[in-house]
């Protein structure tokens, strides 16, 4: 027989030992509980013998004793009298039945799990000197040491079968448990790594995010989520409203022309310029490049945004009007002092023709310089005017497709009428700012329902947005109020809904900047209808025309 260890050699399984020992030894407490009742119905005479009586007792006294003994503080060993007494109590029980000596194979399937080869032997001999006990077996003849020699040989084998299994099952064992040791110690380390390289990630003023196919952003660094005002936990919902335009004061970008919704179609870009405007209200130039990542876990591949700041760059570039005309204003003043100057020198006392052509060279040179003086100006104006033409309808549509998330996620449908075009000459930027802020507050003040939204030029040829929500509605008293810089609505502040009270006030100065009109109707409960009017393009035009006629 191969030298066995005991399991119970291993301390970590002092738990395990008392929870093993009160099993084993109940069950055979049961077994033999279930044979004296089987045996009780049969053959009550057998009960009476007095080898089974003490064969029963020191039973019992072995399970009381497995009951009150506290294992976990005992020598490792020293469960191991139990399984010995329980052979002892068996041979008793077979001196009145032979067929009971089956019952040997619970302690030797008990000592065969945790006990090594000596504790085999040593309760294999148990069983051969209890056999051996029966006077009847004295004569040593030749069936009685075949009957010996069947039983020991099939406890043996069953043993060591048992023995074998128990020990390969604590090979994996101790294989899963260095494994899982291992497993977190590779964890341990891949977590580290992950973490210095995220503070190195997160380190870089560069705007970076990684995009896969769908435009779904896989990983972003602390510059790019401060920008953009990303969630850290789950950087699909953004907590701000940072827009990105094709530039300064532009028109605001579709959600299908955005950097990230190119990166996910696989579109390569290198150092072009859009604009963004963050949720603080501050104007951001960016540099923007996308660029090949590689696969990621599925095989797909992948692009990395690069975001650039060049905000001071654009600043720059912005004042250098700024700078052209107060450096030609402050040239202007002399030079036309020097003009006036040649003028009275012409005019004046008769001059020689030498003198006469000087200043003639003089005055034509100043005009020249006055001219250029003139055109800088005028460029550096020109530049400064943020007004344009622009169609209103594609404004409303541009902004209704950026709010559209935000309504499917408060469970709101959007039912949009735009019949355009809506032509309009006024600040683009600004008048996307009103439609974003009325749109917004719909979504914001309704928990359900449909939002719908109307623009058109109406009967008088003004161009008219309406857009009206099924929310929580305003009372009279606060509906007058509504413009009233810093007033939020009674139902507002009880609902908890956070906000400045700034908004319809400055969407009203934009509007009415324009020379339109901004109307707000509601009904607590019944939800709120804002109109906003202004004045078409073509409408302009003819009252100007008007006007220079008269």
């Amino acid at each position: 027989m191969p030298m066995i260890e005991s399991r119970w050699a291993d301390s970590q399984l002092i738990g395990t030992r008392v929870r093993s020992v009160w099993q084993w030894q109940l069950i055979f407490t049961f077994s033999v509980v279930a044979i004296t009742v089987a045996v009780g119905v049969l053959d009550v005479s057998l009960l009476a013998t007095p080898g089974y009586l003490f064969g029963i007792l020191v039973v019992v006294i072995a399970s009381i004793t497995t009951l009150v003994t506290p294992w976990a503080r005992t020598s490792k060993h020293s469960a191991f009298v139990l399984p010995l007494v329980d052979i002892v109590a068996i041979g008793f029980l077979s001196l009145s039945q032979p067929s009971l000596g089956y019952l040997w194979v619970f302690p030797i399937a008990w000592i065969a799990t945790y006990y090594g080869t000596i504790e085999i032997v040593a309760s294999l001999s148990a069983v051969a000197l209890m056999n051996l006990a029966d006077p009847s077996h004295w004569d040593f003849s030749a069936a009685v040491l075949v009957d010996l020699l069947i039983i020991l040989l099939a406890l043996a084998f069953l043993a060591i079968t048992i023995s074998v299994g128990s020990q390969r099952t604590r090979a994996f064992r101790d294989l899963a448990r260095n494994q899982a040791r291992r497993l977190s110690t590779t964890v341990h380390r891949v977590q580290s790594a992950e973490q210095r390289v995220n503070a190195v990630f997160d380190s870089i003023s560069v705007a970076l995010a990684r995009v896969a196919p769908g435009g779904e952003i896989v990983s972003a660094n602390a510059a790019y989520r401060s920008l953009y005002s990303l969630d850290t936990q789950d950087l699909r919902f953004p907590v701000g409203g940072a827009v990105e335009y094709t530039g300064y004061r532009g028109r605001a970008l579709a959600p299908s022309e955005t950097a990230i919704a190119r990166a996910g179609r696989g579109e390569t870009v290198s150092g072009e310029r859009l604009w963004l405007f963050d949720r603080t209200g501050t104007w951001r130039a960016l540099g923007l490049s996308i660029r090949p990542a590689g696969a990621n876990s599925l095989g797909e591949e992948t692009f990395v945004v690069e975001l650039e700041d060049l905000t001071a760059v654009a600043d720059a570039q912005r004042e250098r009007p700024h700078v052209t005309r107060v450096v030609a204003h402050e040239l202007r003043n002399p030079l036309t002092a020097i003009l006036g100057h040649a003028d009275l020198l012409l005019e004046g006392d008769p001059l020689t023709p030498a003198q006469r052509d000087h200043v003639d060279v003089i005055e034509s040179a100043s005009e020249r310089m006055l001219t250029l003086i003139q055109g800088l100006l005028t460029q550096s104006t020109d530049a400064d005017d943020p007004r344009a033409r622009f169609d209103v309808a594609q404004l409303v549509t541009a902004s209704i497709e950026a709010f559209e998330p935000a309504a499917s996620a408060s469970a709101l449908t959007i039912d949009a009428v735009v019949a355009g075009p809506i032509e309009v000459d006024g600040d683009e930027f600004r008048l996307r700012q009103v439609i974003d802020n009325i749109i917004s507050n719909a979504i914001k003040y309704s928990d359900r329902g449909t939002l719908r939204v109307v623009a058109a030029v109406d009967e008088d040829g003004w161009g008219a947005v309406t857009v009206a929500d099924e929310g929580i509605g305003m009372s009279p008293d606060d509906v007058e109020r509504v413009f009233t810089p810093y007033f939020r609505a009674q139902t507002v502040q009880e609902g908890g809904v956070p906000g400045t009270g700034l908004g319809m006030g400055i969407a009203r100065e934009i509007v009415e900047s324009h020379g339109g009109s901004i109307t707000v109707e509601s009904a607590l409960g019944h939800g709120t209808t804002v109109t906003v009017r202004l004045p078409a393009a073509d409408r302009e035009e003819a009252g100007r025309e008007e006007g220079d006629e008269r």
